[in-house]
């Protein structure tokens, strides 16, 4: 399992990577006004004079040392330590992304850039434990034997835990950055910013209710299964681990809906 958790992590950092500089492409071009196959100059200005430039120069840094602590095989630098370096690197590479953000608008070290890099960690552990769960670690049934039964069930109980932490989380970060960004109900309907907002809304809302069947009714039969003395029904985790694999779906769309939020203008910056 750990041999394939390390795979799926360094094929993240190359899609997180290439993305990385895609969206830096994306920018320049957008901002010189030039087409993105004439962009590589300015790109260089991008970088070079401006505050997206800086910021993004920050994240490539934090980038750079995720990618070589997760390169790390376990064993030989120490899993701790790695461990530890590589969550301040994505830390920093979030807190890069928030000040770049509508929320950066009043500066780099304000509350309303702090409420969003929590948001942003919620959402990376939320997405990232559902995506791994549905497609690696819960896609097949525990190995033959009650101790491998009882650490599934462990690590479910664990997964589930921390989705609703993550959850409770994401709802309260969210409801004051919305609140920042449309000023007052009313500005919620009849522009771009509150339709997208909506859908984004709707969607983890879509996730979450899968969350909370996983929890309160696929959850406690599995449990039960798994810590028991017989061995669990044929498919039990894999129906479970389907439940992760829609909601992963869902919460993709809901990546999205995010990136073409954060592009779109709120009704308190006209």
């Amino acid at each position: 399992m750990v041999p394939r958790l390390h795979r799926a992590m360094l094929a993240c950092f190359a899609t997180a990577t290439v993305s990385y500089i895609a969206v830096l492409w994306l920018e320049a071009a957008s901002m010189a006004e030039v087409p993105v196959a004439e962009a590589f100059p300015a790109v260089q200005s991008v970088i070079t004079a401006t505050h997206y430039g800086y910021a993004w120069m920050l994240g490539a840094a934090a980038l750079i040392v995720a990618w070589v602590t997760a390169a790390v095989r376990p064993g030989a630098l120490g899993l701790g330590p790695a461990s530890v370096l590589r969550l301040a690197a994505l830390g920093l590479f979030l807190y890069s992304r928030s000040i770049v953000s509508h929320a950066g608008a009043a500066g780099d070290f304000t509350w309303a850039v702090a409420v969003d890099w929590v948001h942003l960690v919620l959402i990376s552990v939320w997405v990232g434990e559902v995506i791994v769960a549905g497609l690696i670690t819960l896609r097949r049934e525990p190995a033959p034997g009650q101790e491998n039964r009882i650490e599934c069930a462990r690590y479910i109980e664990a997964l589930s835990t921390s989705a609703t932490v993550a959850l409770v989380g994401i709802f309260v970060t969210g409801a004051l950055s919305a609140w920042r960004g449309v000023g007052s109900p009313d500005q919620v309907f009849g522009n771009p910013y509150g339709t997208m907002l909506l859908i984004k809304v709707g969607l983890v809302l879509c996730a979450a209710a899968l969350g909370g069947m996983n929890r309160f009714v696929v959850m406690p039969a599995l449990l039960a299964r798994l810590c028991g003395t017989r061995a669990p029904e044929p498919g039990a985790t894999r129906r479970f681990a389907l439940v992760l694999q829609v909601e992963a779906i869902i919460l993709l769309a809901v990546i999205v809906a995010a990136a073409i939020l954060s592009s779109t203008p709120p009704p308190t910056a006209s």
